[in-house]
């Protein structure tokens, strides 16, 4: 029943995002243009999906979609405060995985390896912290958790630093598997800056203390020029991932008027 559910939610929310919303609509019109040749409504329909998928493609629509996700983030951690307040462990969530014939530094996808980076970067500034690495692989194949603890040991992480959860399908899996090991102690959360409301949401859930650490920023030095109103994929993506964002938060409320507790997990293994 998890795995249904957990399959059924990712077909419901891709139906909602900016590409699947606009073939839809498409499709929606042009069968109204089909059936009711003289009503406006399919040809209305039809150019106002296509008017939409442009707008999401411009780097200024983009921005505005993810620019207040990214400053209710807050700024990159100062390793020296994570110290005073006596951080012992920095968690980097998953952000994605390649399967297949890869080297060790290919197969860390997307926003993985810039969580990751950042995770290290603290690591390092604070001795005796230890890196836990989380993310699991919904299909078969080799965990993104995996795959970022296989690359920190190659770019010089000693394995004793190093903690892997390869168990969690989303975030709030990740949350309730660390909870555990996490306990009543504040810990570094390092994820995309897009990401970080909803995950500091989902951890506090457990009643853990996450101090945000966030990454992969992507609308920092934005200026405004002719290059922000030509479309272009990269905006279409971005404005995907705000949709992703904001469809996650809306979907974590509905499931707050029903969720029974949280219940504890077992601790991350080594490796």
């Amino acid at each position: 029943m998890q795995a249904l559910g957990f399959i059924l939610k990712k077909i419901i929310s891709r139906l909602l995002f900016p590409v699947e919303l606009v073939l839809g609509l498409s499709v929606l019109g042009l069968l109204l243009w089909r059936w009711r040749p003289r009503s406006r409504w399919g040809p209305a329909l039809l150019a106002g999906a296509w008017l939409l998928l442009l707008l999401l493609s411009l780097p200024l629509v983009s921005h505005q979609l993810l620019a207040p996700l990214e400053e209710a983030a807050g700024d990159y951690a100062d390793p020296a405060l994570l110290a005073a307040r006596g951080v012992e462990y920095i968690v980097v969530l998953g952000g994605g995985v390649r399967q297949g014939r890869l080297t060790v530094a290919d197969r860390v996808h997307g926003a993985s390896t810039l969580r990751l980076l950042e995770g290290m970067r603290l690591w390092k500034a604070l001795p005796g912290s230890r890196l836990v690495l989380s993310g699991g692989e919904f299909r078969d194949g080799v965990s993104v958790g995996r795959a970022m603890y296989d690359l920190a040991r190659q770019l010089g992480v000693p394995e004793e630093a190093l903690l892997l959860e390869e168990q969690s399908w989303d975030t709030e899996d990740e949350a309730r598997a660390l909870a555990g090991l996490l306990g009543q102690s504040p810990f570094a959360l390092v994820t995309s800056a897009y990401h970080m409301r909803r995950s500091l949401a989902f951890f506090r859930a457990q009643g853990l203390h996450p101090l945000a650490a966030p990454a992969d920023f992507r609308c920092r030095g934005f200026t405004f020029d002719y290059d922000t109103i030509m479309p272009d994929t990269s905006s279409l993506m971005g404005a995907e991932i705000a949709f992703y964002e904001h469809l996650g938060w809306l979907w974590m409320h509905l499931k707050s008027w029903k969720s029974p507790p949280p219940s504890p997990a077992a601790e991350p293994s080594r490796s």
